[in-house]
């Protein structure tokens, strides 16, 4: 039976103004809207995830790749404006674990929370892989580069590095995050510039070139949809840091939003610039590889490869650090709902749930240690399960919002809390369920473990469970 935690406030975000966090909270009024807003996306990585998709959703897509990236963004908007209602009424750091326990019991939204901190430790594999490959890229240890061994010890100091640096506090995170995006931006948007200005290169085998044979199939389309759900994927940082935020309520919701804006000109004007550029066959020719590598010294000299290599690096790193941070608020309030252990919801002097940061971090470097030790397409097999994982708890919670606010609730916004939640909860789940066909053994197996074993958890806990639902 989980330690009895004290009874606290209707919603976890309504905290009373002050500098120090109090015993068990995490410190309030920390996070403005403009902080809050880096966060959502920074925690996208815009530079790694452009420069690993663009090829392949190219290969998908073809031409259609830029309005694929802006019409892909209806639905995830619809999925904040549900988060946003929801967070309205209850500003948990849960989100949607706290968010689905309500109408759908504990059982359901314990899964829907373990699917959203399984969804960060799959992505920590790429992101920390990428930081390792492209720090020994930019010091000029290529050969390094190349080894798996390499790259698994470099990945996990640096993955210990943000750790450190999430651990110490929000305040600590959010001026690092100001840098390192800002940073990234620059690069990202000076690259895209550079493209659309110049004039394009030659078509490299107008008749027999590998776009003649991509047509827009369903399958294809599907599947560039989940690549876009992953480019977009977390816009949701804003809601983690929903209690530290100066208005619980409303802060996150228009940070989200804010952001979504930010990257769909940015996702969509890339993906256009280096398309007019480089043409629908070299791009299908890049594949999974790094287009902004294929292209820097034609676009930006003989230093760009280095600066560009610097700016996924910076990319990465800061995505590792805002994914810990809602992976890490998720299991300090399933921690303090009693359907995690005790421990993980301890909260440090500096307002930060270290323990649940810590815990985390080592579950990630253990993942991330035998996927690339192991596996030949990380990448590949870690992006289609995340991506299938992350779809899952958007239809998940967006489902829960009519039943979250009951006939009354849905009687006084029913386009809020009816007909928008539902049609993203539809179109997610439709793209779930064709998207399976098409997936890898390794994937699908992925999505099964997680699901296995959060399913082993609860069945393992369930007494204790049945024992404290309402």
């Amino acid at each position: 039976m989980p330690e009895p935690r004290p009874a606290a406030p209707a919603h976890p975000g309504q905290r009373l103004p002050g500098a120090a966090p109090q015993p068990g909270r995490l410190a309030p009024r920390s996070v403005g809207l403009a902080v809050s807003t880096v966060f959502s996306l920074a925690s996208t990585a815009p530079a790694y995830s452009l420069a690993v998709t663009v090829g392949l959703l190219a290969s998908l897509v073809a031409e259609a790749t830029p309005l694929l990236l802006a019409l892909s963004a209806v639905p995830v908007v619809l999925v904040v404006l549900a988060f946003g209602e929801l967070n309205a009424a209850e500003p948990d750091c849960g989100t949607c674990y706290a968010w689905t326990s309500k109408p759908f019991g504990r059982r359901v939204g314990f899964l829907g929370g373990w699917v959203v901190i399984a969804a960060c430790v799959l992505v920590m594999t790429n992101l920390m892989q990428a930081a390792a490959i492209y720090l020994y890229t930019v010091v000029g240890l290529d050969a390094l580069a190349d080894s798996r061994l390499a790259q698994a010890a470099a990945g996990i100091v640096l993955l210990v590095v943000m750790a450190g640096l999430a651990s110490r506090g929000i305040t600590l995170a959010a001026r690092t995050q100001v840098v390192l995006f800002t940073v990234e931006a620059v690069l990202l948007v000076g690259f895209a510039v550079r493209a659309a200005a110049v004039d394009p290169l030659a078509p490299a085998s107008p008749a027999g070139s590998p776009a003649a044979g991509v047509d827009l199939t369903t399958s294809g389309v599907v599947a560039a949809f989940l690549v876009a759900v992953f480019l977009y994927w977390g816009w949701d940082s804003s809601f983690s840091v929903n209690e530290e935020s100066h208005d619980p309520a409303g802060t996150p919701v228009r940070a989200a939003l804010a952001a979504m804006a930010v990257l769909v000109v940015l996702y969509a004007g890339f993906a256009w610039a280096v398309t007019s550029y480089a043409g629908v066959d070299r791009l299908v020719a890049v594949g999974e590889d790094d287009v902004l590598a294929v292209f820097a010294t034609s676009l930006m000299g003989s230093a760009g490869g280095t600066v560009l290599a610097g700016a996924v690096l910076v990319s990465a790193l800061a995505s590792a650090q805002t994914t810990i941070l809602p992976s890490a608020r998720s299991m300090f309030s399933m921690s303090r709902r009693g359907d995690l252990p005790p421990a993980l919801s301890r909260v440090s002097s500096h307002g930060s749930p270290a323990v649940a940061t810590w815990v985390f971090t080592a579950l990630a470097a253990f993942v991330y240690a035998v996927l690339v030790l192991t596996s030949e397409a990380v990448l590949a097999d870690s992006v289609a399960a995340t991506a299938m994982l992350v779809s899952s708890y958007y239809a998940l919670t967006c489902a829960a919002v009519p039943f979250y606010f009951g006939r009354r609730g849905r009687a006084e916004r029913p386009a809020r809390r009816v007909v928008l939640p539902l049609t993203a909860a539809g179109t997610f789940t439709t793209a779930l369920v064709l998207s399976v066909r098409d997936s890898s053994t390794t994937s699908l197996a992925a999505v099964a473990v997680v699901l296995g074993s959060g399913l082993a958890y609860l069945t393992l806990t369930h007494r204790s469970i049945r024992k404290q639902d309402r």
